[in-house]
């Protein structure tokens, strides 16, 4: 990891300690705050999440406008728009890191886990599909969970693979990518070991 990703993932944890312990920031801002965010910003990550109601990335990493640049997708899947979104927080931001964040009891997850295999989003699910081969193979205790974390690590070897942006920029050395998983009962935000 980068110094300047490492930085990256240092201030978002610490948002996490505040919000876990609950004493997250009050974000307010004043009409030249929201003026002065209009000029433009410089956001210290980009953030993929579940489009669930409980993992809003600014809330559970305790920032404010400006710092977070984000895509939400059932499962934290691979889709097209999330691999847009890179290429502009890379290319266009400079961002330093991609974080890609599962949950517990994801319901996208829970749903493959259960067999549910088709409807909306048919390759989509097909992506939380090979997270649960791979997770099977581990002869784990709890599937669900081995499989939220095998989702995050696929996620992020497509990612790297699929937008040319973050390849590049992993390849000079200019960002890097990590996993974690959001533990909704506690709050906590655990970071993946990497492969």
């Amino acid at each position: 990891m980068t110094d300047e990703a490492a930085q990256s993932l240092e201030t978002l944890l610490a948002g996490n300690d505040r919000f876990q312990s609950g004493e997250g920031t009050l974000h307010q801002y004043s009409a030249e705050d929201l003026s002065q965010l209009a000029k433009g910003q410089s956001p210290i990550a980009a953030i993929l999440t579940c489009s669930d109601s409980r993992v809003a990335p600014e809330v559970i990493f305790d920032q404010p406008l400006g710092t977070v640049f984000a895509a939400r997708t059932p499962g934290n899947v691979s889709a097209d728009s999330v691999k847009w979104m890179i290429d502009i927080a890379v290319d266009e931001l400079g961002v330093p890191l991609m974080l890609i964040v599962g949950h517990t009891g994801c319901l996208a997850v829970t749903q493959i886990v259960k067999g549910e295999l088709t409807g909306p989003g048919g390759h989509l699910r097909a992506q939380i599909s090979s997270a649960l081969t791979r997770a099977k193979s581990r002869n784990p205790a709890d599937l669900l969970q081995e499989t939220v974390k095998e989702n995050v690590y696929h996620t992020i070897e497509r990612l790297s693979n699929e937008s040319t942006e973050l390849r590049h920029a992993l390849q000079r050395g200019k960002a890097s990518i990590a996993g974690a998983v959001y533990d909704m009962q506690t709050g906590d935000v655990a970071v993946l070991p990497e492969r």
